[in-house]
């Protein structure tokens, strides 16, 4: 008879069952239910996407700007050349202005610059010769009369004869009722005739004042 022994606990039950691990981790499929990879490429997408739109968001910032420019541009030509057009109508019309002040100053004078000719050519000395009259009229409050001229002989005979012309003027009557002061402004020696040069300045008086 076959006697079935029952093994003591303590028996050894032999050596271990083992197996080389030929498994190469790496190499090994991605069992993942999320790849790793989607959410690199996913970053990687927003990403690029973001750089897109910022750098059209610029390129539209710059156009904007550069059409903001041409049209300011575009602005300020216009307006220079009604500027420039306003400028020249203004002083188109600041000459004619001054044209009008001077002819209503000329007929409002009271003495028309005929009338004074006139009367310096009656009491005009024959060492004395007159060159030029000028007559500041635009200004009612200050009308001013200036005459230039040539005083023949020696220094010392033309300084008397210009100061002896000034006395005369003074002393007209008709002269005297319309200028006050009548003044001996320059008397210098001319080089080219070798005369004596004088300005004479005969300013009318104020309206009222006789």
């Amino acid at each position: 008879m076959l006697s079935f022994t029952k093994k003591s606990d303590d028996e050894p039950t032999g050596e271990p069952r083992w197996h080389v691990n030929f498994r190469n981790p790496e190499g090994l499929p991605d069992t993942k239910v999320v790849r790793t990879t989607f959410f690199v490429n996913t970053a990687a997408i927003a990403l690029t996407l973001a750089l897109l739109l910022w750098a059209g968001y610029r390129e539209y910032h710059i156009r904007s700007l550069d059409d903001q420019i041409a049209a300011a541009e575009q602005q300020i030509q216009a307006n220079g050349k009604q500027n420039k057009e306003a400028l020249r109508l203004s002083q188109l019309f600041s000459t004619e202005e001054k044209k009008l002040a001077e002819a209503e100053a000329f007929l409002k004078a009271r003495i028309l610059p005929s009338e004074f000719i006139g009367l310096i050519g009656q009491t005009l000395p024959k060492e004395v010769s007159v060159s030029s009259v000028e007559a500041r009229l635009t200004d009612p409050k200050s009308e001013l009369f200036i005459i230039r001229g040539l005083v023949a002989g020696s220094r010392d005979q033309a300084s008397g004869s210009a100061s002896s012309y000034v006395d005369t003027l003074r002393g007209n009557r008709d002269l005297a009722a319309i200028f006050d002061p009548i003044t001996l402004e320059r008397l210098n020696p001319d080089g080219a005739t070798g005369l004596l040069s004088f300005e004479i300045s005969m300013r009318v008086k104020p309206e009222g004042k006789k």
